[in-house]
């Protein structure tokens, strides 16, 4: 649910749109602005779409063909996949609580490798709109306080499980209920267990309001704060379904980990792909499903790969080295510094992922006593940094200074809300002075990042900024496996983190990261809400953007929540995203995944830097 680790982004300059996914072809180079001339794949032609196709800047999925008087010229005849061979793809990270969808701590790592072998009910198109997946229809009410779900048939488990209407109310039950995942569908109502089953203070446990229909169907009911009583309009309640809530297990498998936890290493989904061993911190090893129910648009079963191999390398560099080194054949990351280092190379081409993106940010307890708490040191801190250095030194100078948890495209978007980006030390050092004015003595702040040689250097960096205004700061390195975990719980050493976090198209979907119910007591239960946020403004507007009827109110509300939280310093902001994913020349298919009904599918809609793997193939011409 969560990215673990900050690094890069950067302004590109499109001639094809790829939103998060969509590949067409060209190669780009850094140019002299500094600024890179791209299409979706940078470094080589892509040679799986019929012709070379270019699209209208802003827009995604308005292929036109390249207009040219010599036709033979311009068209790229298709390349057919290929059945048959396996590659080895890296990432910066281990899932916490493998690999139970309602348990997985998961970051986008955790996400590639999930979504191998579980699928989701539905999923993002190119087109920004939910598209049913393993569902077969998704239709609200008149009003979205209830949804029906039609589950596709002819799908069964790797374990042989029949996919029907009880299975998927398995798992929504069980990931609903369970406290990481709770506060995303905390407005979906609850029910007493029918079974008459009981918490341990001895109080009635509490079950998703599901009424099963029939053996494919079923209807999920809407509640304020999970009351009944009281329907709640959720317009974009579909997009829950595309997230880990909507991923879907097998039954018979999750009642066996119930006995035995440990088979929870041995996952069983619908996906393209079967486990065939996992260690933790090593290697995840995913075979081909041989009754796979979903073929290409020429009949080929899918997927087309026999084999991936998924490895753990938490640093970039080191990650950039294997896949030159030919250890690995590909691997995403988000460090402007790598992607700049792949440009124009024809050996290992890049797809990017830039729209809809993460902030890069630190974020601060606000639960934590001393001076998180006060608006004015946390604006000091903030007004001390340079964006624009941080970005030049460690995120290869090719990102755009960020004003906000608000990237561009995103719904509550404003270019300006309020918020200064520019460095001013003289006002952060007046903010200090007038703070210590009624807190005598020095300000000391903790700051934690994990384990990366660039997470280092910005470290560096930060606590320069931060001594030029009188605050002394302690450095933390975290480790990966806990970072998330500390968040969570507000461990005693969470203070200020380094944190990728917040991409998504509507603000509906960071509803659970700063609505005030979502932010437990430091120590005293989960918090999704990490910062602690408690702004009545904020849970107004996340409640107008969630179910008014009207889009332009929800769009107001969105760029009301972005004002708020820029006027309050609840975060520093200081870069926008980019996603690259560098590989060998050979792999074909990335970014080109289709939905059930021919869509294209858009990768990293919730978290950046995963795609789709069963689109993959060896070009092996």
């Amino acid at each position: 649910m969560v990215r673990t680790r900050q690094r890069s982004r950067r302004r590109v300059v499109v001639a094809i749109v790829i939103g998060l996914g969509l590949i067409a072809a060209s190669c780009g180079k850094k140019n002299d602005s500094g600024t890179i001339a791209t299409n979706a794949t940078v470094g080589a032609t892509a040679t799986s779409a019929a012709t070379a196709t270019t699209s209208t800047p802003g827009t995604v999925g308005s292929a036109s063909t390249v207009a040219n008087t010599t036709p033979a010229a311009t068209t790229v005849p298709a390349k057919k996949p290929v059945s048959g061979g396996e590659i080895t793809i890296s990432g910066e990270a281990e899932v916490s609580n493998a690999w139970v969808p309602a348990a997985m701590q998961c970051d986008e790592y955790c996400h590639q490798r999930a979504r191998t072998f579980f699928e989701p009910i539905a999923q993002f198109g190119v087109d920004n709109k939910v598209h049913p997946y393993l569902a077969e229809s998704i239709t609200p009410n008149a009003d979205a306080t209830q949804w029906t779900i039609k589950v596709r048939s002819g799908i069964s488990f790797t374990d042989g499980t029949p996919l029907n209407a009880d299975a998927m109310i398995e798992n929504l039950q069980r990931t609903g209920n369970y406290i990481l995942i709770a506060a995303e569908v905390a407005d979906v109502a609850k029910i007493d267990d029918p079974s008459g089953a009981k918490n341990a203070d001895g109080s009635a446990k509490k079950i998703l309001k599901i009424e099963k229909a029939d053996d494919m169907t079923f209807t999920i009911f809407t509640g304020k704060d999970s009351d009944p009583a009281q329907p709640l309009p959720w317009p974009g309640f579909d997009v829950v379904l595309t997230s880990q809530f909507g991923l879907i297990a097998s039954p018979t498998w999750l009642k066996a980990v119930d006995g035995d936890a440990t088979k929870a290493i041995q996952p069983v989904g619908t996906g393209p792909f079967i486990v065939q061993s996992y260690a933790p911190h090593d290697a995840l090893v995913v075979t081909r499903n041989p009754k796979y129910w979903r073929k290409d648009a020429d009949g080929v079963q899918l997927p087309y790969l026999d084999k991936i191999t998924f490895k753990v390398i938490e640093d970039s560099k080191t990650a950039e080295g294997a896949l030159r080194s030919g250890d690995i054949d590909m691997f995403s990351d988000s460090s402007g510094t790598i992607i700049s280092d792949f440009q124009g190379d024809p050996d290992f081409p890049t797809l990017l992922q830039k729209d809809y993106a993460e902030s890069n940010y630190f974020i601060m307890d606000l639960d934590k006593p001393g001076p998180y708490q006060d608006v004015r040191v946390r604006c000091a801190l903030s007004m001390a940094i340079d964006r624009q250095e941080i970005i030049n030194l460690t995120q290869g100078g090719i990102l755009q200074v960020a004003n906000g948890l608000f990237s561009p495209g995103q719904q509550g978007y404003l270019a300006d809300n309020g918020f200064s980006t520019a460095q001013n030390i003289d006002a952060a050092k007046a903010l200090i002075a007038d703070y210590q004015k009624d807190h005598p003595g020095p300000i000391q702040v903790t700051y934690g990042h994990t384990a990366d040689r660039i997470n280092a250097q910005r470290a560096d960096l930060i606590k320069g900024y931060w001594a030029a205004i009188g605050v002394d700061t302690t450095i933390e390195v975290i480790p990966q496996e806990t970072f998330i975990t500390n968040m969570l719980l507000g461990a005693d050493n969470f203070f200020i983190y380094d944190i990728r976090l917040h991409s998504g198209i509507t603000v509906d979907q960071q509803n659970f990261w700063w609505n005030s119910r979502s932010a437990t007591q430091d120590g005293k239960g989960l918090a999704l809400n990490f910062a602690r946020v408690r702004d009545p403004i904020v849970d107004t507007n996340l409640a107008t953007a969630r179910s008014d009827p009207d889009p332009a109110k929800r769009q107001a509300a969105a760029e009301a929540v972005n004002r708020q939280m820029a006027k309050e310093c609840y975060q520093i902001p200081y870069s926008w995203t980019l996603w690259g994913t560098m590989h060998k020349a050979n792999i074909q298919g990335l970014g080109q995944a289709t939905l059930p009904d021919g869509t294209v599918a858009r990768d990293g809609t919730d978290f950046g830097g995963w795609f789709s793997t069963s689109s993959l193939w060896l070009d092996k011409g």
